[in-house]
């Protein structure tokens, strides 16, 4: 066991807590917790609004008074040295304003093999029906994708023939005064110009989740705390902005990218342990993500690469059964990865999943040059973003009141073709197959 063991502490409401979640505070409210021997509450870390309930699915606004009149938790973490951690788990049973404490691993890209590229950008192009798209006029414009992951690079991508629009009221970054849009180029670049394949006209939003190195040190990395918090960000956007539930009933299209995720069972509290994130649907993290797919955003993950024949060196050995926690989740979609020639590339993370067995959900394209990040815009990495700029691309025409994200992610794996198997789900994304669907629906 680590000497630090990091956490989330679910909490319930006082004044003092709704005061300081996402308000312009320095510091979060001191509780009592933070008073036990090797016990250090992060107080930088403003409080997360955690809804008690799922928001209904984009319906009528009597259910979404009620929802709105619910009383959240909040979520703040902290720090519990390795020798106090019964002590803390003690303090945590006997403090009534504790209503649970979680795991709060560390996440980090999923990058992969550095071998060479197969096929080119223009290839994966051709392979989504990009034309098709086009000709529809389906290019993602208006429709707002957060690249969940290490900060964008948005002049790098004009340099690289790409022009999206970018959104930096609705950007948000775990550390004061990060240049968003203009962060060094890195993993998140590659995802967000892998989304302007199918969607060039989509209005990026940066969320340097993976950014934050006084938590991790010199590897790219963030805490799973830091997503809890874009989420909120994002679930605050999406019901209470302009032509919301507050005003038109429709939620607007956002769709969300997340090539990151867990690499080994030993960066988590075990299962069935109550703190436990891998196979926990109550983990806070696993609830928020629950909520904003119901709020009416696509929520698409990585599977990971961790598949047998050319794990990641991170994975450990843990090459089977190896997608955890909101990877898993039978709210988001979980993406394999494959050449552009249909062949799975040995990376890819093989289900069952943790949460949902009968995951990934569909295979999308990777392994090839792109970018230019890096040699090969590859690994689930890859593939998720590619797909993504799919769902961006339709959500210009599809809007969630018209297609639900459910009803979303049913038309991706029934369009797909195939059984379903836990190499590839329920098979690779078919563009023309679903544009038929949509049109029908």
């Amino acid at each position: 066991m680590a000497d630090v063991v990091r956490v989330m502490l679910q909490m319930k409401q006082t004044q003092f807590l709704a005061a300081a979640s996402f308000g312009p505070v320095e510091a979060a409210p001191s509780i009592g917790i933070g008073k036990v021997e090797g016990v250090q509450v992060d107080h930088a870390f403003a409080p997360v609004p955690l809804p008690s309930g799922p928001i209904p699915a984009l319906s009528g606004s009597n259910e979404f008074a009620a929802w709105s009149e619910q009383t959240p938790t909040y979520i703040m973490r902290a720090t519990v040295a390795a020798e106090a951690l019964d002590r803390f788990r003690d303090a945590v049973q006997s403090d009534k304003q504790i209503v649970g404490a979680f795991s709060d691993p560390v996440i980090q890209p999923i990058t992969t093999c550095p071998n060479g590229p197969i096929g080119t950008d223009v290839d994966v192009a051709n392979a989504l029906a990009v034309g098709q798209l086009a000709s529809m006029g389906l290019d993602g414009a208006g429709v707002r994708v957060v690249v969940v992951d290490t900060g964008l690079n948005i002049p790098y991508l004009y340099a690289r023939g790409k022009h999206p629009t970018f959104d930096s009221q609705l950007s948000w970054g775990p550390q004061p005064g990060m240049p968003l849009g203009n962060i060094a180029v890195n993993h998140g670049t590659m995802c967000a110009f892998d989304i302007c394949i199918a969607a060039p006209n989509c209005i990026l939003v940066d969320h340097a989740v993976l950014a934050s190195p006084p938590h991790t040190g010199p590897v790219i990395s963030g805490l799973l705390s830091d997503a809890v918090k874009s989420y909120g960000v994002l679930l605050t956007w999406i019901t209470q902005g302009p032509g919301t539930f507050a005003g038109t009933q429709q939620a607007p299209p956002l769709v969300v990218n997340n090539s990151w995720g867990m690499f080994n069972p030993s960066w988590d509290f075990p299962v069935g342990d109550p703190m436990n994130y891998s196979d926990n649907p109550q983990h806070p993290f696993n609830i928020i993500a629950g909520t904003l797919d119901s709020a009416g955003a696509d929520l698409l993950f990585a599977a990971g690469n961790c598949g047998a024949e050319c794990p990641d060196n991170r994975c450990q050995g843990a090459i089977n059964n190896g997608i955890y926690g909101a990877n898993s989740s039978a709210a988001v979609t979980c993406v394999a990865g494959v050449t552009v020639q249909g062949d799975r590339l040995g990376y890819s993370t093989r289900g069952p999943g943790h949460l949902v067995q009968a995951k990934p959900d569909i295979a999308s394209f990777a392994h090839f040059a792109g970018s230019g990040v890096y040699p090969s815009d590859g690994g689930t990495s890859a593939a998720t973003p590619v797909l993504t700029g799919v769902i961006a691309a339709v959500r210009k025409l599809f809007p969630p009141g018209r297609v639900s994200t459910a009803e979303m992610r049913e038309l991706l794996r029934s369009c797909a073709g195939q059984s379903f198997s836990y190499e590839l789900g329920y098979g690779i994304i078919d563009v023309s197959r679903l544009l038929s669907e949509l049109q029908n629906a």
